[in-house]
């Protein structure tokens, strides 16, 4: 240590001598801005030393030891750097002109693009350098905590899309996001390598997104991949990889042998049977998490990328390799594993014919696997302890001692499943300026996709609750043809003061989609997966289910972006929509949408305000949804047999219209209006906005009971139900600051609030949806409550004694309920509302810091103010195990506990109620990483590489909650819409859309988060 030490010393005092050896001065003077405004905290730094200061709160500075011969570099949060040259110079002032770079940052959106002071909606944009160093297979899970109105739930399923709600629930029956992926739309982005992102705009408010019309109720995101850059006449290529493995976090402490024995026997009594197990008499104590559960599945991906220029060309090659295993500890037996792999592929080329005319396109497939295995994360949360994955003969456990159980080793092991798909994307356009300012694009796209997964369970027998007496083979196969044509027409014009551009387009598009279905019993195993047919089974088995569906949309839009001596501004958009899907009398529709902002900064009474930039706008739009269940599709008819009389007496085949449905059944409207305020200060390094929307779905698709006496099969119809609004106010804050050329920071902060509200329902009528048990649903969907409303009963104590038991005819230790209507008994009219999944607010921040070549970011997101409700609680039929809180806090005789009952299984307890309703809120640690850029190094006269970054990533290391479960973070369905289900190799459930969506917050046999660490590197050539 003092060896190196004293070589430290002896280097630093040679380079102050070779520093002085050149002749040093003292230099003196001033920093301002144009307008002769003085710059305090102004960075002076002689260029290629560690010399330097800063300005005082007059701009002005003093600086000691500068080289005669040195050059000084002056520089300002939003203004352009300088350098000046010293010369012998003691006294140096300079005037710093402002970045208008940044001012005039261009922003991706509808048809075209947009200067940031320019806009009047809510439009926040992503890079993509925020989403590619993170191990997520879709960008968006990357994107959570950044953004203000954007709620983002991920799943711990490998491979698994987000589910992603813009300013609260667009819809009941489908919430999918619009994806415009360089022109091309589509509701799912599984394909798209984060790596070939350039960036991503969420246009959040009802006016940005009215531009797409039927296609934007849930939102718009527009993404831009990355391309060769005009000017460098050269390529480059650049390599991004990581590796690293994934760790299950907050397991649900569970019960052991003793402890389960002990509220077993308890329950007995509860139940008045003398029954009682000894924990003797059994030789297992399995921890069923840590059985199903792997130890560190592995994470990793593989990118790299060409791209440059010519002259004319730009060019961009992007290949990806993903690959995740899951946290299921499978691929025993026959069971084939728990991954997710992604093989991408992404050509460009743009190449300018002529100074007005342009060509280009893309092309872009992905092949994905996927090894599926059952999932028993419910199962190994009630197995029992007692007995052991594996008898000492090899034969699976039997907890058939204590009842009808499954082992959930062996759920895993008896299964076998495997999907795959391929998808390409293409896109050509041509681009031509046949006079000044006026601009014509055409470009045609195609989106083609096909997938297919198969699901074996041998013949196999564990117990008499678990086996299958036959096999079972069910096998599924998904195709998607869809092509798009679209033409716009861009005139841009500035005259004086007056700032100009119109927009008019025409669109047609055409979605072909096919499904096919097949079961058969009886089909061997040889251990060869491309022998599995339907038709090696029993052909009396075998069954075929094929559907399909074809829709056509044809659109016409036009947009005008007009700005006054850029102070006023106005953006107002309109298209007609029609559809196919809907009756010829009312299968087209007009959704307007107007923005207003006022730049104020520019004003002249607001010069020395203190304020680089202050905006005030509001907007307001209507969009549509079009992508909408109709009941009149799926009507089902019963089967029958007739004599009509005819010769011979013959029986004829005849069907009957078995339920109601409505036809008339046509698109969501949804209705916007909002304002905000945008400013910067303190010479920009202080930004922020504030927003307030509030948000209509009306006319929305959803189930609602009708009466018995109508005769029909059906006791809900499927029709255009109700209505819901969304408010809420959005907070984003960032500061950035360069301190000196070594150090820079910045800090981040954003606040939404949501208040959710079904503001009508068709009649007065309601919809009892969700899981539940005994014949009790959790979910109500009713005016004045928020979507996805649990419903239930309040618990009202707990019963204590034995006098009370006899007065209530209850047991002691059982719940009490709240007599909400005063009648003396507990029943429907006892139901309240008891929470719900939607937050009263979400938030994230963080902060990044650079210190020479060393950086490090960290990120940190939550939410407050909803609700889970533990289905896997609630789910009690017989002698379930129990988890550890449970344990710890029941109620026993004598302890006066009067929020937990006794073990009990009995229907009075397992009615929802409050009980089982927990807080959701979290607060996370969302990401860690630590990166450091190596010099370059050079190799004869040539540097080895451009650069080079080593960086280590921590993603989810620390979830802080109250929750008994793996995480309140449940995606209990809501993120498997249609589109993504196919891609994920679901089976969409077309009778009951709605519960896609509102039971998000039910934890029902989730698959859980995991936290992620790994070590990746940048590289480029």
């Amino acid at each position: 240590m003092k060896k190196k030490s004293l070589f430290l010393s002896i280097f630093l005092l040679l380079i102050n001598v070779t520093v002085f050896a050149q002749g040093t001065i003292t230099v003196s003077g001033a920093v301002s801005e144009a307008g002769g405004a003085p710059l305090p905290g102004a960075s002076i730094v002689v260029q290629g030393t560690s010399i330097g200061t800063q300005t005082d709160f007059d701009g002005n500075y003093v600086l000691n030891n500068v080289p005669t011969d040195g050059t000084l570099v002056f520089s300002y949060i939003g203004y352009v750097r300088q350098e000046v040259a010293v010369n012998n110079q003691t006294s140096i002032s300079v005037s710093l002109q402002v970045d208008t770079q940044l001012l005039d940052e261009v922003v991706v959106i509808g048809y075209g693009t947009q200067q940031k002071a320019d806009i009047t909606g809510s439009i926040e944009v992503v890079t993509g350098d925020e989403v590619s160093n993170q191990p997520n297979a879709n960008p968006l899970s990357s994107v959570q905590g950044r953004v203000a109105g954007v709620n983002i739930t991920n799943s711990g399923r490998p491979g698994e899309a987000p589910n992603v709600q813009i300013r609260g629930v667009g819809s009941v029956s489908n919430a999918e996001i619009l994806y415009v992926v360089d022109g091309v739309l589509t509701n799912d982005i599984q394909y798209l390598n984060p790596a070939d992102i350039e960036s991503m705009s969420i246009l959040k408010d009802a006016s940005s997104s009215a531009i797409y019309g039927i296609r934007a109720a849930n939102g718009v995101i527009v993404i831009k991949t990355k391309k060769g850059t005009l000017g460098e006449a050269r390529t480059s290529v650049t390599y991004d990889g990581f590796i690293g493995f994934q760790k299950t976090t907050n397991i649900p402490d569970l019960v052991n042998t003793e402890q389960y024995v002990q509220l077993f026997n308890e329950k007995q009594a509860f139940e008045g049977s003398d029954v009682r197990l000894d924990a003797n008499d059994f030789d297992g104590n399995t921890d069923w998490f840590d059985e199903i559960l792997r130890d560190a599945p592995i994470t990793t991906s593989h990118n790299i990328s060409v791209n440059g220029s010519t002259e004319k060309t730009r060019y961009y090659l992007g290949l990806g390799y993903f690959n995740q295993q899951g946290l299921l500890d499978a691929g025993s037996n026959i069971n084939s594993g728990d991954d997710f792999r992604r093989i991408t592929g992404r050509i460009g080329l743009d190449i300018d014919l002529s100074d007005y005319f342009t060509v280009g396109g893309s092309i872009a497939y992905t092949d994905t696997r996927n090894n599926l295995a059952n999932e028993p994360f419910y199962q190994a949360y009630i197995a029992p302890p007692l007995f052991n994955a594996f008898n000492s003969d090899g034969s699976y456990g039997n907890p058939e001692a204590v009842g009808n159980f499954g082992n959930p080793r062996a759920t895993l092991d008896f299964f076998r499943g495997k999907a795959q798909g391929n998808r390409a994307l293409s896109n050509v356009y041509a681009q031509i300026k046949p006079i000044e300012d006026l601009q014509v694009r055409i470009s045609f796209s195609g989106d083609f996709s096909s997938s297919r997964n198969f699901r074996y369970t041998p013949e196999f027998f564990v117990s008499d609750a678990q086996q299958s007496p036959v096999s079972n083979l069910e096998r599924n196969q998904f195709e998607n043809d869809n092509w798009l044509w679209e033409n716009t027409v861009t005139w841009n014009k500035t005259i004086g003061k007056h700032d100009l551009t119109l927009l008019g387009g025409f669109s047609q598009e055409e979605r072909i989609s096919f499904r096919m279905q097949g079961r058969a019993n009886e089909v061997d195993f040889t251990g060869d997966d491309a022998v599995l047919f339907l038709d090696l089974g029993n052909a009396d088995t075998e069954t075929v289910d094929d559907q399909g569906s074809k829709i056509r949309f044809q659109s016409f839009f036009g947009r005008l972006q007009y700005k006054y001596d850029n102070k006023y501004l106005l953006n107002a958009t309109v298209r007609r929509d029609g559809s196919s899907s809907f009756p010829a009398d009312n299968n087209t529709e007009i959704f307007p949408s107007v923005g207003i902002g006022w730049v104020i900064s520019n004003e002249s009474f607001m010069e020395n305000s203190g304020f680089n930039s202050l905006k005030l706008k509001a907007n307001w739009g209507q969009l549509g949804n079009a992508n909408v269940p109709r009941g009149f599709d799926v009507t089902a008819s019963a089967p029958g047999v007739a004599f009509f009389g005819n010769e011979g007496n013959q029986a004829a085949v005849s069907r009957s219209i078995s339920e109601f449905s409505d036809p008339s059944i046509f698109w969501e409207i949804v209705e916007e209006y909002g304002f905000g305020l945008e400013f910067a200060m303190f010479n920009n390094r202080l930004s922020g906005e504030v927003n307030y929307f509030n948000r209509e779905t009306q006319d929305a698709v959803f189930r609602v009971a009708q009466l018995a006496s109508s005769g029909a099969t059906n006791s809900e119809l499927l029709t255009n139900a109700g209505s819901f609004r969304n408010t809420g106010v959005e907070l984003s804050l960032n500061w950035s600051e360069t301190v000196s050329d070594d150090f820079q920071y910045s800090i981040y902060g954003n606040l939404t609030t949501i208040n959710n509200e079904i503001t009508e329902i068709l009649g007065g009528s309601f919809l009892n949806t969700g899981g539940g048990l005994f014949g009790n649903p959790i979910i109500r969907l009713e005016e004045g409550a928020e979507v996805g409303s649990y419903y239930g009963f309040i618990t009202d104590g707990v019963v204590q004694t034995e006098a009370e038991s006899t007065e209530l005819g209850l047991p002691q230790g059982a719940f009490k309920f709240r007599d909400l209507n005063g009648d003396g008994l507990i029943g429907e009219d006892d139901k309240a509302f008891l929470g719900s999944p939607v937050p009263d607010f979400t938030y994230g921040f963080g902060f990044a810091l650079n210190y020479r070549n060393f950086d490090f970011n960290m990120d940190f997101q939550g939410v407050a103010g909803n609700e889970i409700y533990n289905f896997n609680r609630n789910a009690r039929f017989g002698n379930e195990s129990w988890d550890l809180d449970f344990f710890e806090n029941r109620w026993t005789p004598g302890s006066n506990v009067n929020d937990y009952p006794a073990p009990n299984s009995d229907q009075n307890s397992s009615r929802p109620s409050d009980f089982y309703v927990e807080k959701g809120d979290y607060f996370r640690i969302r990401t860690i990483q630590l990166g450091y850029t190596l010099p370059n190094a050079i190799f004869g006269d040539k540097p080895l590489w451009e650069s080079l970054r080593i960086y280590f990533n921590a993603q989810n290391p620390l979830t802080l909650f109250s929750y008994n479960g793996f995480s309140p973070e449940i995606n209990g369905g809501a993120g498997l819409t249609n589109s993504n289900r196919s891609a994920n190799n679901f089976i969409p459930d077309n009778n009951n859309p709605e519960r896609v969506v509102v039971a998000a917050g039910i934890d029902n046999n989730v698959y859980p988060l995991a936290a992620t660490y790994n070590l990746g590197v940048n590289i480029k050539f």
